[in-house]
């Protein structure tokens, strides 16, 4: 009694329509959502092994004579970095190298009665590196972080151990 009703049913179903529809969902779903959302997940996790080169710098940095740490063949912008490169850096599609940036500044000044009046140093660390996309989709613009390089930059601070090893 169906096929009655709508004669055109039970030829549609045959022929497979639906087919047809499939390639061009599938080409959709694979460019617009999967392969972007491959990209959004690898950004966070570079980010989160760059959090870690940056702790591990700074924790460093806050242990070591200023000189030591600015150094450029030292442990802090040079052994720290290239011990990463080799283990949870290889997870990170780097384009260039490891830029780190040391810099310090006065902390807090201790007051009251007993204080000499010895003042804190604060280390603080800046690493930026440049990213490339885990699977550069083919767009006709540069959108950084899906088919361009993008920036990351993580800042920390922390005080310094020894205040007399700051500058």
């Amino acid at each position: 009694m169906q096929a009655r009703k709508y004669p055109n049913y039970r030829r549609r179903t045959k022929r497979g329509a639906g087919i047809a529809e499939f390639g061009p969902g599938f080409f959709v779903l694979l460019i617009c959502i999967f392969f972007p959302l491959c990209d959004l997940i690898s950004i966070g996790v570079s980010y989160c092994l760059i959090m870690v080169l940056n702790y591990n710098q700074i924790q460093q940095a806050s242990l070591v004579d200023s000189a030591e740490a600015q150094d450029p063949g030292g442990a802090v912008k040079k052994g720290i970095p290239d011990t990463w490169k080799n283990g949870m850096g290889r997870f990170v599609n780097m384009s260039g190298n490891v830029q780190t940036d040391i810099s310090y500044r006065n902390g807090q000044t201790e007051t009251g009665q007993g204080a000499n009046g010895a003042q804190d140093k604060i280390v603080r660390l800046r690493t930026t590196i440049t990213c490339n996309p885990f699977l550069p989709i083919p767009f006709f613009f540069g959108i950084p972080g899906i088919n361009a390089p993008f920036p990351l930059v993580v800042f920390q601070e922390r005080q310094m151990e020894n205040p007399d090893f700051a500058p």
